[in-house]
């Protein structure tokens, strides 16, 4: 031993030393020895054999002394090998000596100073490395784990700050949550925990039954700044996650391996640059394929294998297996899951609980029910299975009770949002007509082939290709079929396919057996690929754009082999990590010997052309009927799945695609106070940027993996939400999960005030109106907001407008995905004594609106009690206009709802009172035109708009106003009139809803009649037109609105805009004078500025005050994907019309003076190209 360690320690001065030679020139033969070595260390590593793993290193060192990636490794070796921490310190600080900005090598580097007990050095680095990468998760962790410990560093505040910078790195990191919050409640910081809590609520999975009332209690805790108690309820809540895998997953993100030691290999390069393509553009022998199958756990799949797939079943963050066999022996079937334990496999199929008769065609996951686990469908002779996953293990057959009439000649499925309104529907393509199930959000679905026009006729259909082809926001279908009867179904919403086969120029001609759908050119649209049976007319179909295709023979010219090549199943995957899609195609060789594997990999140039690189395949596999890849090993690169035609399953581990830098994208839709988009995100569409690089990724499994060549990393990511909502990230990590961020995509249009030092916001308007709003089904025909204009007065208090050079300013801006249509404004000037409030009603009712009417306020009453359905004491919010809300809601699955709640408010004694009005200040956050869509449809959740109930003379409480209405969004009054309404002179009201309205002031009054008022109207003197950009939006906890910030802008494309012709820029003073459909239309990021003449205003008089009304006049329509007509502008609003969508009759007036306004103002003409452009023109430096 003694001269084995002195050879170890020659070797490492030797290489040292020869590092002053200067860097070496690598030859080809060289590079290709190099990955050889680097390729089966990290093999051998993953095997833990280090020993052999130490000597592939030593020998990549050899040949390149100058890169730091092979002693990272060898160290990383050595801290793993007993008594190797010397040897390991050598070789980890030289790495770090080559590479000093790598903050992978820092932290093994830090790990080696901790288990040498020199923890200070270890923090030492590490905060140095963090000055360089400031969003490295594990040297973020690793140092709050140090400042937490009991030691001379110990500091709980800068443990809490890390963990902070965690969670806004990975916000769906459970484990990362979890532990900040712990640490901001002993921090004495409950509203931080608070808030952090609500958020673990809405991207937790289903929660396990025993931790819902553990967390429910925290929460009050927490709501009442009770950090004593609601510390115990937090690590109760805690400890119960700590068992479940997603948990654990986040763990391992946060340590970088399950295993004791935390850290991991350094897979990339770090000083060496060379290609690893020749100048044909060939793939060099950097990625080759290992059948590996005997030692991971799979040598009993030998025979009998009828389908495989690859999914995340358990949330673990490992690629499991769900495999199905075949016995045509004794005609039996058998469906095994084989659990992923980093990177080895055990089948677990007997407590499962996944067990049918039948032969099994294919399998499939998806998350139909949204509840955070993958299910699993079957497709099978017999009869097809729909199983649920427990989340526990366990899958539940749903078969019978989900309403699924499956045909027994199924042949494909797929999942995806055809109706756009978050959960995922089914279409399953069959030996005849198609079905398309509509899920209703309930646990069961409906049938609606023939309604949503995607039956077909009664052919054999081979596959089916799901995408948002013509890039309009939707996702379309292409459906495979004999005989040249393929259909091509364009989504037209609402609902409806319309077959446009014969005009997208899909003009196949052989046998089809299989389609697959990507972008293989990087230009941002979806292109499909499909193969014929006969082997001689498989073809690359480009998309032109716009949803229609040319055959690119060019693309598969030079591929010799696939010419008489039978293929039977093909995946698009970018296998070697350069950025382009390389295509596994997967059949059987008909012509010669060369092609005796039925599995052929054809590597993308780059360029638009392939290349055929099968050679880094094993050879003779046999025929493939099965094809796919995954990173089953979980080091970065795509692997591959095969089955042969005996029924044999082999995984196939790619060694040296992660060479190249990749990413890889989860998208986690929030389970609860959203339900606008399904939880897994599929059907989603995500964008990355890295340099000059730009992909696409339609989102149709857990995980999206992107090749990003020898970049460092992604510039940007940018996911299109399945609901049409945009969200970017920048910098994201190589393993980087997107949590959908709760925003409005629509609401309304925001005014701003001069204040006196700035401008603030003070309401947001036109909330009236919601042109093309789905509301609901009556009569099996969709229900829509009624058309009226808004004709509104929005209350705007005195401390919030101030002249300035005689003039009153505001600013009216469009920031959501919506478009004003703002026809007449006025600003209205109220004096008043002091000794009075003034109030006007804000509250939402449908036309006709009540008269206009001005309540003044002398003397208010204030509740005595405020409970709610639990007891809580609510009093203390509700006493005020002071923007603290109550906090007393339990999200539901959709936004704008929540599970029923009460409050319960106690006056006193009123009996003196002849008359009794009620004022109720606060803020709605609504639902949308898509969560209307999907509660319509679903039997279990629906509004219950607020009732007001008071106690009757059986000590009961009755409804005496059925429907309240709402607060017309953020910061409004509603006032109701409840002389009469007492039973008894029980003079206590309870308001019941399961609507996300949040209590700000409220209290009542018997005398709201003044006199003593003067009103002044003010009309615009001026109204410019132009371009300002998008808020910065903040929100102080889970009961406040979101507020957005005027001088914290970003300028740019944000939304998908509604096409048509806006009104040109500048003045536009003229259209707000008054009510007459001649009317400014805005786009999102626009902005007018308004100024009212101050100066004529009379004197106030000695104790009194001047507060505003703004009254607006005009229409808005909203870009949902679920609204009528919300991809337009047109057809255009106007006063006097029946419907919208229009009724019989309703036309926009065509007169010669509506002709010359259109002319002379409507110029504007917006398109979605810029939207579509957005990532791929992005550049860093901007």
């Amino acid at each position: 031993m003694k001269s084995k360690k002195v050879y170890i320690n020659l070797f490492i001065i030797f290489l040292i030393g020869f590092r002053c030679m200067g860097e070496q020139e690598i030859s080809i033969d060289s590079i290709n020895k190099l990955i050889s070595h680097r390729n089966l260390g990290l093999a051998y590593l993953e095997e833990e054999r280090y020993s052999d793993g130490a000597r592939e290193f030593m020998s990549f060192i050899a040949i390149a002394p100058t890169e730091a990636s092979g002693y990272a490794n060898l160290g990383w070796i050595y801290l793993q090998s007993p008594g190797k921490l010397d040897s390991a310190e050598i070789m980890l600080k030289h790495a770090m000596e080559l590479s000093p900005d790598n903050p992978d090598i820092t932290f093994l580097v830090a790990k080696m100073y901790e288990l040498t007990n020199r923890q200070n050095e270890a923090i030492e680095v590490l905060q140095s490395s963090l000055k360089q990468s400031p969003e490295h998760v594990l040297t973020l962790y690793q140092l709050s784990e140090y400042y937490r410990q009991p030691s001379e560093v110990f500091n709980l505040e800068k443990a809490e700050e890390l963990l902070f910078d965690i969670v806004g790195v990975n916000p769906g990191n459970v484990a990362a949550q979890m532990k900040q919050i712990e640490l901001s409640i002993k921090n004495n910081h409950p509203k931080a925990a608070l808030f952090s809590m609500e958020t673990v609520r809405r991207i937790l999975p289903v929660l396990p039954a025993d931790a819902i009332p553990i967390f429910n209690n925290a929460v009050q805790l927490l709501r009442e700044n009770n950090t004593d108690q609601s510390l115990a309820q937090a690590l109760m809540f805690h400890n119960l996650l700590k068992a479940t895998t997603y948990y654990r997953s986040g763990t391992v993100e946060l340590r970088g391996n399950p295993g004791p030691i935390p850290g991991s290999p350094i897979y990339r390069f770090t000083n060496l640059k060379f290609p690893i393509k020749d100048k044909q553009e060939n793939i060099l022998a950097t990625v080759k394929f290992v059948d590996v199958t005997d030692k991971i756990g799979l040598q009993g799949i030998r025979s009998q294998a009828t389908t495989v797939v690859s999914c995340d079943y358990d949330s673990d963050g490992d690629e499991d297996l769900v495999i199905s066999q075949w016995s045509d022996h004794d005609q039996s079937s058998k469906q095994s899951i084989f659990k992923n334990n980093s990177g080895v496999f055990k089948d677990i199929s007997g407590i499962t609980g996944i067990n049918h008769e039948g032969r099994d065609i294919i399998a499939l996951t998806a998350d139909y029910d949204n509840d955070g686990f993958l299910d699993l469908l079957f497709i099978n002779n017999l009869k097809s299975r729909l199983y649920k996953n427990d989340g526990k293990g366990k899958f539940i057959d749903m078969t019978s009770t989900i309403g699924i009439d499956f045909i027994s000649n199924g042949m494909k499925a797929g999942f995806f949002d055809y109706d756009l309104e978050g959960d995922l529907d089914l279409y399953v393509a069959s030996g005849s007509t198609n079905q398309l199930y509509r899920n209703n959000a309930d646990g069961t679905f409906t049938e609606v082939s023939n309604k949503s026009g995607t039956a077909g006729k009664s052919v054999k259909s081979k596959d089916i290709a799901f995408g948002d082809f013509d890039e309009d926001g939707d996702v379309d279908i292409f459906v495979l079929n004999k005989n040249g009867a393929s259909r091509f179904y364009d989504n037209r919403r609402q609902g409806y396919f319309a077959d446009i086969t014969t005009t997208v120029g899909l003009n196949f001609v052989g046998q089809p057996s299989t389609v697959v759908s990507g972008d293989y050119n990087n230009d941002g649209y979806l292109d499909l690929f499909i193969s014929d049976l006969a082997g001689e007319q498989h073809a690359i179909f480009q998309n032109k754009g716009d949803g229609t295709f040319i055959k690119d023979e060019p693309s598969l010219s030079a591929i010799d082999g696939l010419t008489g090549f039978v293929i039977i199943q093909a995946d698009f995957a970018d296998v070697d990590n350069d950025g382009y899609l390389d295509l596994l195609v997967a059949g059987s060789p008909t012509r010669t010997d060369k092609y005796q594997s039925g599995l052929l990999l054809l590597h993308n140039n780059g360029h638009g052309k392939y290349t055929d690189a099968s050679s880094s395949l094993p050879s003779e596999l046999g025929i493939i009927e099965q094809v796919k890849t995954a990173d089953m090993d979980s080091d970065g690169d795509l692997d591959i799945i095969i089955m042969n035609d005996h029924g044999n399953v082999r995984i196939m581990r790619n060694d040296g695609g992660n060479l190249n830098n990749y990413l890889k994208v989860r998208l986690a839709g929030l389970r609860t106070g959203s339900s606008k988009n399904n939880y897994f995100g599929f059907g989603s569409k995500v964008e990355v940027k890295s340099g000059g690089l730009y992909q696409m990724r339609h989102v149709d499994k857990a995980v999206s993996h992107f090749g990003l060549g020898n970049r460092a990393g992604a510039d940007v990511v940018r996911v299109l939400w399945s609901n049409g909502v945009p969200q970017n990230r920048f910098n994201p990590q190589n393993n980087q999960t997107i949590v959908e961020t709760q925003i409005l995509k629509g609401s309304c249009p925001y005014l701003y005030a001069w204040n006196g030092n700035e401008y603030a916001f003070v309401t947001d308007v036109l909330w009236p109106s919601a042109l093309g709003m789905p509301l609901g089904i009556m009569a099996g025909e969709p229900l829509y907001a009624f058309p009226n204009s808004t004709d509104e007065y929005l209350w705007m208090p005195g401390e919030k407008v101030h002249a300035r050079d005689g003039k009153y300013t505001l600013q009216f801006t469009t920031e959501l995905w919506e478009s004003p249509y703002l026809d007449n404004i006025n600003l209205v000037v109220l004096d008043h004594p002091e000794s009075v409030d003034v109030y006007i009603n804000e509250t939402f009712i449908p036309p006709p609106y009540p008269p206009f009417r001005i309540y003044s306020v002398a003397k208010k009453y204030s509740p005595l009690s405020a409970v709610d359905q639990l007891g809580n004491d609510l009093r203390n919010a509700v006493l005020a206009n002071d923007q603290e809300y109550t906090m007393h809601l339990t999200p539901g699955i959709y936004q704008g709802i929540t599970e029923l709640h009460d409050l319960i408010l106690d006056f006193g004694d009123l009996d003196h009172a002849d008359s009794i009005f009620l004022f109720l200040q606060g803020w709605l956050f609504p639902t949308d035109a898509s969560i209307n869509v999907n509660i319509s449809q679903s039997s279990v959740t629906g509004l219950i708009f607020p009732q007001l109930q008071v106690v009757n003379r059986k000590g009961n409480w009755e409804t005496v106003i059925d429907n309240l209405g709402f607060p017309k969004g953020k910061n409004k009054t509603m006032i109701f009139d409840l002389t009469g309404k007492f039973i008894v002179a029980d003079y206590r009201v309870r308001i019941r809803t399961n609507m996300e309205i949040y209590w700000d002031h409220i209290f009542m009054a018997t005398d709201v009649n003044n006199n003593d008022l003067t009103v002044v109207n003010l009309q615009p003197a001026s109204a410019d037109l132009h371009y300002r950009g998008f808020s910065m939006i903040s929100r102080k906890d889970f009961g406040s609105p979101h507020i957005p910030d005027y001088y914290n802008i970003t300028t740019g494309q944000k939304w998908r805009d509604l096409t048509g012709t806006y009104t040109r820029y500048g003045d536009v003073l003229p259209l707000l004078l008054e009510s007459d459909s001649k009317y400014v239309i805005m786009n999102a990021g626009d902005e007018i500025s308004l100024e009212f003449i101050a100066s004529d205003l009379p004197n106030l008089p000695e104790n009194w005050r001047r507060d505003f009304l703004f009254y607006n006049d005009g229409w808005l329509k909203d870009g949902d994907l679920n609204t009528a007509h919300g991809q337009t502008l047109e057809p255009l609003p106007f006063h006097g019309m029946s419907a919208y969508p229009y009724g019989f009759g309703d036309a926009y007036p065509t007169d010669s003076d509506y002709i010359e306004y259109m002319n002379m103002y409507n110029t504007r003409t917006v398109t979605t190209d810029s939207f579509k452009d957005a990532i791929r023109n992005y550049s860093k430096s901007k």
